[in-house]
């Protein structure tokens, strides 16, 4: 009966330490992880060439997580904090303009990037919640809507500083992590 008992003993013992083994293992590399972020640049440089690799990395080199679905994040909050930035921006250029039609052009701006950062709030969470289809899509109208700003009859978008185009690059760069996640 001992021997039984024994037997019993240390095949459990075995069989507990296999699975702490197997559940402490390092889970393998999936399409969500990347090694650093110089290789997520290279996603991005690939798919948007215009934003290009150097822009990425300098943007994206003070969050040292590789992992795709955290840079998205990072990528699309810090757009925002851009697109943000243009608004002030123009509110400041419509304060100082008095001619009402130079006026309506930045309002119709400031409108735009309202509408742009409202689009990529609803990317961040559509992100977090792992939606990339709809993220993709959000990210993707969040840029046009800079450049209805910038096709504006009167033209005054084009001499927005640059908040305003950084903020459609670093969407640009969240929008070809999404493409890659989905």
């Amino acid at each position: 009966m001992q021997h039984v008992l024994l037997f019993f003993f240390f095949f459990s013992l075995a069989l507990f330490l296999s699975v702490n083994h197997v559940s402490a293992a390092s889970p393998p590399p999936t399409c969500a992880s990347t090694s650093n972020i110089k290789d997520a640049c290279k996603l991005v440089a690939d798919k948007y060439p215009a934003v290009g690799y150097d822009f990425c990395f300098k943007s994206l080199k003070k969050f040292p997580s590789g992992d795709l679905h955290d840079l998205a994040l990072v990528a699309t909050r810090t757009a925002i904090a851009h697109a943000a930035s243009a608004e002030s921006e123009i509110e400041e250029l419509i304060d100082l303009e008095t001619e009402p039609a130079a006026k309506s052009s930045f309002d119709k701006c400031l409108d735009a990037y309202a509408d742009a950062v409202e689009r990529m709030r609803n990317a961040v969470d559509n992100i977090a919640a792992r939606v990339y289809k709809k993220a993709d899509q959000q990210l993707g109208d969040a840029v046009a809507a800079a450049k209805k700003c910038k096709t504006d009859g009167n033209n005054k978008g084009a001499l927005l500083a640059p908040a305003g185009s950084d903020y459609a690059k670093l969407a640009n760069i969240a929008r070809a992590i999404v493409v890659s996640l989905e």
